[in-house]
């Protein structure tokens, strides 16, 4: 018997609850899994006590999602779009691609992202633009990227990365913010 077969019976609360304690005490609020699909994060080493939530802030996020007409999915991006229409705002935030010649972490799942996913979530953002849905994507300024995406328009940021087993190595890195509108 898997060691975690018990999960399999928690509620939805429960389940949310975890997920919350999970990422308040792991390190630097990571979320990752290891071959297995377990969580593998180890947790913050700061003598501070672990602050779960905001009471207000989170009946206010409650009271928001309540009177707002927003979906959040989690799934297998192509299945979770295909009843996206023409007005439409999709935010696509997947794996970011890897930087040749650097180690780089990938395993967010033990399914991971590939150069094959990445042409694949490129076909569907493909799709949803010649629908007439407005698409935008966020990822690694790679070359790799940059040709897939070059027919859009494509905005360099620097993002400050806070994760990172070398300290020295934290700091701000080259992203892409791809969109199909101006």
């Amino acid at each position: 018997m898997d060691r975690t077969d018990h999960f399999k019976n928690l509620s939805k609360v429960d389940i949310a609850a975890r997920m919350i304690y999970l990422n308040k005490s792991g390190y630097n609020g990571m979320y990752r899994v290891n071959s297995k699909g377990h969580f593998n994060v180890p947790m913050d080493n700061s003598k501070e006590k672990v602050k779960l939530y905001n009471f207000d802030n989170l009946m206010n996020i409650h009271k928001y999602f309540t009177n707002s007409n927003i979906v959040i999915t989690n799934g297998d991006f192509e299945e979770v779009v295909k009843e996206a229409k023409i007005g439409d705002f999709v935010y696509f935030d997947p794996p970011y691609d890897t930087y040749e010649n650097q180690k780089n972490f990938t395993s967010y799942s033990k399914q991971g992202f590939s150069k094959e996913d990445q042409k694949r979530l490129f076909e569907v953002f493909n799709r949803l633009s010649k629908t007439g849905v407005y698409v935008m994507l966020s990822n690694h300024n790679t070359d790799f990227i940059r040709e897939l995406y070059k027919d859009y328009k494509i905005d360099v940021v620097l993002a400050k990365r806070m994760i990172n087993s070398k300290a020295t190595q934290r700091g701000p890195v080259e992203e892409v913010i791809i969109r199909n509108y101006e």
